[in-house]
């Protein structure tokens, strides 16, 4: 509940400074002390990316110039799979990624995850948070501890950054939902299982099941978090 409050002033920003600096800070407040979010908008390259990072901007120069992104295993990762990656240097396998993560070092970027961002509209995106720790059991184990709350600021990051990526129009209308989608959603903000809050409202879990796949439908999200967060942007519920 305290993270969806915290993450959801994201959606507040009204300007790219505004979001940056808190998107940062919120990486930095879990303990990476770098952050760097991608997001390429259908139809466009790689270079197009809507790129927004806090990591040094001598980093990012040697990295844009010399067309690092076709090296980086995080990228190629991010194209094929959904699922987190956490570093190690044992993905940097090419003699060019070894050499681009041995360089990368230097810059305090030494372990990190990177999630791989889908959106429903076929936008594709990648979000890194990094710290310069020795990568190791260690530093795993301080990252299994935050990698729900890591996943849905990615889902808050994506959401939010998109009137920066490609403007909302204007008089977009939110979906309407009925009481009872609403509570659902609510309940399931809540962290609640759809066997739990059927015994709250008093249902089936089926008809739970039911209201949760017109939702996702109506906001045209494939994921019940997705759903939450674009709720909470048309402030259909509140944190």
């Amino acid at each position: 509940m305290q993270s969806f409050e915290i993450f959801s002033e994201l959606l507040d920003a009204t300007t790219e400074e505004e979001w940056c600096a808190l998107l940062f800070s919120l990486g930095q407040g879990m303990g990476f002390e770098q952050v760097l979010y991608a997001l390429v908008p259908p139809g466009k390259r790689l270079e197009d990316a809507f790129l927004r990072s806090s990591y040094s901007d001598e980093w990012r120069s040697t990295y844009d110039t010399t067309g690092l992104h076709h090296v980086d295993p995080t990228v190629g990762h991010c194209v094929q799979k959904s699922t987190p990656l956490i570093w190690s240097p044992e993905i940097f396998v090419s003699k060019a990624q070894k050499e681009m993560y041995e360089e990368a070092c230097g810059y305090g970027i030494r372990s990190g995850i990177t999630i791989p961002v889908h959106g429903p509209g076929g936008e594709l995106g990648i979000m890194c948070f990094v710290n310069d720790a020795k990568p190791g059991k260690r530093f795993r184990n301080d990252l299994y501890s935050h990698l729900p709350d890591l996943s849905l600021l990615r889902d808050m990051a994506f959401e939010s950054s998109r009137k920066f990526v490609s403007p909302t129009p204007a008089g977009e209308n939110p979906p309407v939902l009925t009481s009872r989608e609403k509570e659902c959603l609510r309940w399931t903000m809540q962290g609640k299982t759809s066997w739990e809050i059927s015994q709250i409202l008093k249902c089936s879990e089926a008809t739970v099941n039911f209201h949760i796949k017109n939702i996702r439908r109506k906001f045209d999200v494939t994921s019940k978090q997705a759903a939450i967060v674009k709720a909470l942007k048309f402030g259909l519920i509140q944190p």
